[in-house]
């Protein structure tokens, strides 16, 4: 496939940001009914792959017949590392590999993967280089704006990307030293999409449909990937694409619980309830007491029975806009 095709096997241009712990089999299928554009998930490590790792192969799985290509994000030390992962990810039946360049935490990037690798973009080349003609699947890169602000590499690293035949650059707009403190910088990535050479699709902050729409048109990205405002608001990608919204949490929760029985044992199943319902009641009046509840549920049934509860209060009540300076999950996700 030559370099930059794989962006025309896009639904749209409103994509689902991987997330460390998030972006599992369940949620993307969510997702995917949402209309998602593209689906990847969270970042996976090469190593886990090469020592067999079953908890690390489950986290690629892939539902039936996704609606749109589907990619697998993976961190390794070597491209020998990622090359070697690469054949188990192909069994998965993924479209494409994503090659993490984001992650700022510490166990991570003191390996060299994650956002590490910005640090030298010769170096990065020769990284991607080889992974590229080692793999037969298309190969993309998500990335931050640089180490810190007196090292932003984004430009280099973009080139490099180009030069090594990935397919896109994403560029998650903050540096490795804010983590997710501050503001994304979505100059910057306008900028780097003006001078690049490959597709580029711009990250950070994007709450509601209308910002997304507004970044996509004033940036000239070819897209944006949306994270945390997914995780409050599912059905935003359907919002962006214009498609009627039929806001119906109980329900959304109940079909998201069926996913997570089929794929979980219940002791996992309850823990990931208890975060989708805690992030769907976020913004209404309650929702504090709701989180701390969710702590006594010991069953699915009593974290649906709270739900239930909690929504019926608040049906009548307007959808809680996400605000700009609203903090939400600022520990961050990978």
């Amino acid at each position: 496939m030559t370099q930059g095709g794989l962006i025309a096997r896009a639904r749209n241009p409103f994509w689902l940001a991987p997330m460390a712990g998030i972006t599992d089999v369940c949620f993307r299928r969510l997702m995917d009914e949402m209309q998602a554009g593209v689906l990847i998930s969270e970042l996976v490590s090469a190593k886990g792959l090469f020592f067999n790792s079953e908890k690390t192969k489950k986290m690629m799985r892939i539902h039936k017949n996704p609606g749109t290509i589907v990619g697998i994000q993976l961190f390794g030390e070597s491209a020998e590392d990622i090359v070697n992962a690469v054949n188990i990810v192909e069994e998965t039946g993924a479209d494409f590999v994503d090659i993490n360049m984001g992650c700022p935490v510490k166990k991570v990037i003191k390996k060299g993967c994650g956002a590490a690798l910005m640090r030298d973009p010769a170096y990065l080349e020769t990284f991607l280089s080889t992974i590229k003609k080692g793999i037969r699947l298309p190969l993309t890169v998500k990335m931050r704006t640089g180490w810190n602000e007196n090292e932003l590499t984004i430009h280099e690293c973009v080139e490099a990307a180009y030069q090594s035949g990935c397919e896109w650059v994403a560029i998650h707009g903050r540096t490795r030293a804010q983590g997710y403190e501050g503001k994304a910088d979505w100059d910057l990535i306008a900028e780097v999409k003006h001078r690049a050479k490959l597709p580029i699709i711009g990250n950070g902050d994007i709450r509601s449909a209308a910002q997304a729409k507004k970044r996509l048109q004033e940036t000239g990205v070819d897209a944006v990937m949306i994270g945390r405002g997914a995780l409050r608001n599912p059905w935003i990608f359907k919002e962006c694409a214009d498609v009627p919204v039929e806001r119906a949490s109980l329900e959304l929760l109940t079909h998201y619980l069926n996913g997570l029985l089929e794929n979980y044992d219940l002791r996992s199943t309850l823990i990931m309830l208890r975060k989708f319902s805690s992030w769907l009641v976020f913004g209404y009046p309650g929702a504090s007491k709701f989180r701390k509840s969710m702590f006594e549920c010991n069953t699915a049934d009593e974290v649906m029975q709270q739900a239930e509860n909690f929504f019926s209060h608040v049906a009548k009540l307007p959808v809680p806009a996400f605000e700009d300076n609203e903090e939400f999950m600022m520990g961050g996700h990978g």
